[in-house]
């Protein structure tokens, strides 16, 4: 079976294989957070709501909790203290 491509939605680079976007995770969070850190809503939240996302997809198809961990890191260094994670993810607290 074919595994399905994932890009980030901002990028003009072809999508890579699931495998390897998590291998570039930091380097996409740096990317995501940086510009608007210290800024106002207006322009963190698209980005907020955008790291949200990849933590959510990263909670269902990562095999790593350090993947899960910068993602979240860098919703919190915008303000985002929001939970989140899916209840049947590999990383369901028991």
């Amino acid at each position: 079976m074919h595994e399905p491509s994932v890009q980030d939605p901002t990028s003009r680079e072809p999508a890579t294989r699931p495998a390897e976007i998590w291998e570039t995770v930091a380097g996409l969070v740096t990317a995501k957070v940086e510009p608007v850190i210290g800024r106002g809503e207006t322009l963190r939240g698209p980005a907020t709501d955008d790291l949200r996302d990849l933590e959510a997809l990263a909670g269902r198809h990562c095999d790593s909790p350090d993947t899960v961990q910068i993602i979240a890191s860098g919703r919190r260094l915008l303000g985002d203290r929001r939970e989140i994670g899916p209840p049947e993810g590999p990383f369901r607290r028991t």
